[in-house]
């Protein structure tokens, strides 16, 4: 146990740890040399804030509809639902192909399920049917944070339990045994 005086000198320490610690953070100047710098006229503000944006950060508590993934184009990808897939594929398998197949798009639902079959490791993700799901193969490299930071399938996998609701971003791969299928997979931090 501590005497009073060993307690007030841990409390000064560490208030002064505080303050050297703020005024290194915050010793950031606009100007150098008397100069003011400024943005370059030419560069509208808007491109200076997208250009600084990060992917795969919530804003406003949802993601940006673009893939994750650094090494992807940073063009908006259209969204659907689970349910919406399913129903796609249901009503005309053609057409649902002719509009997902091959495309990259992301998916969101709530989690029936991780599993793993082989090598492949998919999450299920729950329809209004409770006989069929959508199926997401997920690649073996994972988007973990943001700013690209990856990780294997299986450490992304443990992040997500059953009842949770999961966006995938993915490529349309059809149906199989008429459920719809997903491949090369990447979670996102949750739905939108």
């Amino acid at each position: 146990m501590l005497n009073r005086t060993q307690q007030i000198l841990i409390a000064i320490v560490a208030v002064a740890v505080l303050g050297m610690l703020w005024f290194a953070g915050n010793d950031r100047r606009d100007d150098v040399g008397g100069a003011v710098s400024e943005a370059p006229a030419e560069v509208p503000a808007e491109a200076q804030a997208a250009a600084s944006d990060v992917r795969g950060v919530p804003r406003d508590g949802t993601l940006d509809p673009v893939s994750i993934d650094p090494q992807r184009p940073a063009d908006r990808l259209p969204q659907l639902q689970a349910d919406a897939l399913l129903n796609a594929y249901r009503d005309n398998a053609g057409q649902a192909d002719r509009d997902y197949l091959n495309q990259y798009l992301i998916v969101e639902g709530v989690a029936s399920g991780i599993r793993r079959e082989g090598e492949q490791v998919f999450v299920d993700i729950r329809t209004n049917d409770p006989g069929a799901n959508v199926r997401a193969l997920l690649l073996p490299r994972q988007i973990c944070g943001p700013a690209g930071r990856e990780c294997g399938v299986e450490a992304r996998a443990t992040m997500v339990r059953r009842g949770q609701k999961v966006a995938v971003e993915c490529n349309g791969a059809g149906l199989a045994d008429g459920m719809p299928l997903l491949r090369d997979c990447l979670l996102r931090g949750g739905a939108n």
